[in-house]
Formats: C-alpha cells, sequence, structure tokens
C-alpha cells in the first residue's frame, strides 16, 4: 500500500541479509532508472531528422547531460549496442529476441565501477520463454525480457531488474502474466525490483492495470505487484512522439519505470522526457526518468510503503 507523503521525494527500501540471517543496515544512494526504445537503427528513417546516423550524436548529448545509472533501452541494433558501450561507457546485459542481424535485443546498460552484475537472463515473450527465438502467441515480431540482479556497491543494497518490449498489438496480457510471475522467480525478498519497458499499452489497459494489482487476467491477480513510478510523481503523461522526431509528444503513454513498493526504495522524483536537441527528438519515444534513493536513511520521499 502507498500512502502519499506531503515531502517531494520517494520511497524508502530494500535491505540485504548477512550470512547469518541478520538484517545489514545499508548507506543512503541515489539511483537513477532510465528506460527508452531507441527505435531501431535499421528503420528507414530519413536523414537528418530520424536516421540513426545523426540521431545518435544527439542521443549521446542526451545521455551525457542525464547521465542515468541504469539505461534500459528496447529495440537496439547491434551497431547501437556497440554505440552505447564504447561512446558513453556503459556495459550491458541482455541477449537478442532472435537472429541479431534482424531481431531486437532488450538490454540493461549499467556502470560497472558501481554496479556488480549478479545474475542475468532473458526469455522470449512466449509459452516457452527459456526458449531463445520462441512465438507461440502468434507476436508481429519476436520479443523477449531480460532478468538481472545487480549489487549496488555504494549502498550494499541488491537490485533486481527486468526491461522487456511488448508486441505492437499481440499478447500483452501473456506477457504482463509472464513478466509478473518472472519477477516472482527471480527476484528475492529483500531486493529494490524495478520493471522498464515499452509496454505498447495505455496505462488504463488490463495488461497494465494487471501489473498494479488493480485487475484480473484469467481469474488471477498478478503475484507480484507493482507502482508506476512516473505517475506516483505526477509525471504520468504521453510518451511518444513518432515518425516526426519532434518536440511535440502525442497523448499516447506507451513507456514505463514500474517498481515495487519497499520501505527502503525510496522514490525521490521522475519525468518524461523528450529529449530534443535542436528541436529534433533522439527518438520517436520520449524517454522515462525515475530517481530513487536507496538503503537506510533515505528521506523527502514521494510516497512511502507502510
Amino acid at each position: 500500500m502507498l500512502v502519499p507523503s506531503p515531502l517531494v521525494a520517494g520511497l524508502v527500501g530494500s535491505i540485504v541479509t548477512g550470512a547469518l540471517g541478520l538484517n545489514l543496515a545499508t548507506a543512503a544512494s541515489n539511483v537513477k532508472v532510465m528506460s527508452l526504445n531507441v527505435r531501431t537503427s535499421r528503420a528507414p528513417d530519413p536523414c537528418p531528422v530520424g536516421c540513426w546516423e545523426y540521431r545518435q550524436w544527439r542521443f549521446k548529448t542526451f545521455l551525457e547531460s542525464t547521465s542515468p545509472d541504469f539505461l534500459a533501452v528496447q529495440e537496439t541494433a547491434p551497431d547501437q549496442v556497440l554505440f552505447i558501450q564504447t561512446q558513453l561507457g556503459y556495459t550491458s546485459t541482455g541477449e537478442c529476441a532472435g537472429e541479431c542481424q534482424s531481431e531486437e535485443r532488450n538490454s540493461i546498460f549499467y556502470k560497472a565501477d558501481r554496479f556488480r552484475l549478479l545474475t542475468s537472463q532473458t526469455f522470449a515473450l512466449s509459452d516457452t520463454p527459456a526458449v531463445l527465438p520462441s512465438n507461440t502467441w502468434n507476436l508481429e515480431y519476436l520479443r523477449a525480457a531480460v532478468v538481472a540482479r545487480f549489487l549496488d556497491l555504494s549502498s550494499n543494497v541488491e537490485i533486481c531488474m527486468l526491461n522487456t518490449h511488448y508486441d505492437i498489438s499481440r499478447g500483452q496480457n501473456q506477457s504482463s502474466v509472464l513478466v509478473a510471475n518472472l519477477l516472482k522467480e527471480h527476484c528475492q525478498f529483500n531486493d529494490a525490483v524495478f520493471m522498464t519497458g515499452d509496454l505498447n499499452h495505455t496505462p488504463e489497459g488490463p495488461a497494465v492495470q494487471y501489473l498494479l494489482g488493480n485487475v484480473e487476467i484469467n481469474n488471477q491477480r498478478t503475484p507480484f505487484p507493482l507502482y508506476e513510478t512516473l505517475t506516483a510523481v505526477g509525471a504520468g503523461g504521453p510518451t511518444w512522439i513518432g515518425p516526426s522526431f519532434g518536440v511535440e509528444l502525442t497523448g499516447i503513454k506507451f513507456d514505463y519505470i514500474l517498481a515495487r513498493a519497499e520501505r527502503r526504495t525510496c522514490l525521490l522524483r521522475g519525468a518524461v522526457l523528450a529529449g530534443t536537441v535542436n528541436n529534433n527528438s533522439i527518438s520517436d519515444h520520449a524517454a522515462v526518468l525515475s530517481e530513487f534513493c536507496l538503503g537506510d536513511g533515505c528521506t523527502n520521499c514521494v510516497a512511502q510503503a507502510s
């Protein structure tokens, strides 16, 4: 349950357990989580506004100015993954949904000098998630989700993160049931938990409402309820820009950063960022950014788990 706080800032959350099963105090540290559909470089978008050859430098300028600790991306091609690694200094985890030259990779980029990767696995959005590629839901494109756990060396908090990209029009409800079960299976009790992605689904739809614990799918509620961080800070507006690569958002929200309500996962602030450089956006989607304080001693939380 989220209890609104009059302060502007977050949710207080996450502890680690010692070898004897004792809860260890953790030093507070801030973490910025960004989710962005980067728009694949394979798309035939016109230069100079839409093609990756030009967009990549706007993208670099934007990322250098916002400096997220975790960058969860959807729809990347191999050259885009390499660009983020070499030009921006991030390490990444996540496998392609199929053959990498023709299918997307949903990667989680992170700063390796601060975060240690503990585990990582990529799953198909399918009835056979352990089989890559697989597509039992007749999706228009092969889709996947990466689930990874990290140790934050600054706060000693362990983080569980899932990044995904739902299909445009098919299998969205099934995808939500799957990712909720993946979170339940892979995230541990004391983890700070984040889910990021382009869900191709509006907030009021069942695939999103199921993740929030508000509706049933197949007569069952989610085993792993989350909350929508942008809405919690009053920034739950549209994220779709479209083929203009301009500065205007269209009124549709597809992109999300969800989190588990934890006593030591403190949501500080969030924003939808068009990422415009010289009046052109970095993608056909806006970036969404949420900042958290992890550990003990966090203050000024937007809401607090009770």
